[in-house]
């Protein structure tokens, strides 16, 4: 670095650096420690970043290949990538929890097989940029009665019917503390097979700290499913039902910062939308457009069509309003909303199993580039973040930790 900066200005040479693509900056970080340095900083993943445009994490579920996942860029020319996942075959699967504003931080959930009927469920910080990984303390035996492994349902957190528990997580960045953290809410039958799920138990995970703390059993009775796709405010946020079998009609939000839950927000007060499904298995999402709380709901009669409510000022239920209305081209039926781009993009899986960007400026669909097998149980997509205004005043925590490749 030092003989190239004999020669160039020290930001022509990032400039150079940030035009390559994923494997080589792995490959370049080896050539010195300055570069090394320079390579692995924050300042530098954000430039590369900015430089790809757009980028997605897709990540499978499937047994196969939980140890692979896709980099997809929107700028065509460094296009898709793949990197090897830094875990080991102890996970029979992954899912993703949440990632900074930059993408230099990614929080997933990893299933393990103890035995017969019996999983655990653990949490992994990744940080590709810097090859470092660490992992969280296992909490607890999940145990199912009547089949080997659920292991969908456990990953992206909702009830089977017969496990006894399951978890829901929440990830985001806390500026007055400069601290990433982790809510962990579980659910549990409490021990009995026959008895209703019910919020069990809360936990907060400070990295700063590199400890949990116990908030114990929350007071509400409110029933949510999945991880959070919606970090807004400095809380993560959840569609959330009065029972299990419910329709979902509030929102429910958890401050990461006071770790506490905050007010329960009412979905937009309209007749308009009970033309759209919000029962828990319509696919109804949470996501975030411009830094503002964002519903995505499916009509009731097709998956053809869906809209899009933003809450335009935070915590004020008058400020909702119907944004977008988007109806896919003949042919073209959606199984699912994957979230919201900070370019006017929805992600959306395709009954084909396709994965599409369908612009909500243009109303154009275009491919993301990543072909999944129809066969394959699932996966799951993270959009991280690229253009976040919030990305500069995080702060990059450090943990030294093991290496991984990048294929």
């Amino acid at each position: 670095m030092a003989s190239l900066s004999g020669i160039f200005p020290c930001d022509v040479v990032v400039e150079i650096l940030a035009r390559l693509p994923a494997r080589s900056v792995i490959q370049f970080r080896r050539v010195s420690k300055s570069w090394r340095s320079l390579l692995s900083g924050r300042y530098f993943a954000t430039i590369w970043l900015n430089r790809s445009g757009s980028s997605l994490l897709v990540l499978p579920l499937e047994w196969d290949n939980r140890d692979e996942c896709s980099l997809v860029f929107e700028n065509v020319t460094i296009g898709r990538q793949h990197l090897m996942l830094p875990v080991s075959n102890q996970w029979l699967s992954l899912s993703l929890v949440g990632s900074s504003g930059d993408g230099s931080l990614i929080c997933l959930a990893g299933l393990s097989y103890v035995r017969q009927g019996t999983s655990k469920l653990s949490i992994i910080l990744w940080k590709p940029f810097r090859d470092e990984v660490r992992f969280l303390s296992q909490h607890g035996y999940i145990y199912c009665n009547h089949r080997s492994l659920c292991s969908e349902s456990q990953l992206l957190g909702y009830s089977s019917g017969c496990c006894d528990q399951y978890q829901v997580h929440g990830f985001g960045y806390v500026p007055n503390a400069q601290d990433y953290k982790i809510v962990r809410i579980t659910y549990s039958r409490g021990g009995a097979a026959a008895a209703p799920i019910r919020p069990w138990h809360i936990e907060v995970y400070s990295l700063g700290q590199n400890k949990w703390t116990s908030h114990g059993r929350p007071s509400f009775t409110w029933m949510i499913r999945g991880n959070s796709r919606a970090y807004v405010n400095g809380a993560a946020h959840w569609l959330a039902a009065p029972t299990e079998e419910a329709l979902y009609d509030s929102i429910v939000a958890f401050g990461l910062e006071e770790e506490s839950f905050r007010q329960v927000f009412p979905l937009p007060r309209t007749g308009y939308l009970s033309q759209f499904s919000l029962h828990a298995r319509g696919k109804a999402t949470l996501s975030v457009l411009h830094g503002s709380l964002a519903l995505i709901a499916f009509t009731l009669w097709n998956r053809e069509e869906c809209g899009i409510w933003v809450m335009g000022k935070y915590g004020v239920d008058t400020s909702w309003t119907k944004q977008h209305h988007i109806v896919l081209p003949m042919g073209a039926t959606c199984r699912a909303a994957l979230g919201l781009t900070w370019h006017d993009k929805i992600v959306l899986r395709m009954v084909d199993e396709r994965l599409v960007y369908f612009d909500l400026q243009g109303a154009q669909i275009t491919e993301v580039g990543v072909e999944i097998d129809a066969n394959e149980s699932s996966f799951d997509v993270i959009d991280l973040g690229r253009g976040n205004p919030t990305l500069r005043n995080q702060g990059d925590p450090g943990f030294p930790l093991p290496m991984l490749d990048l294929e």
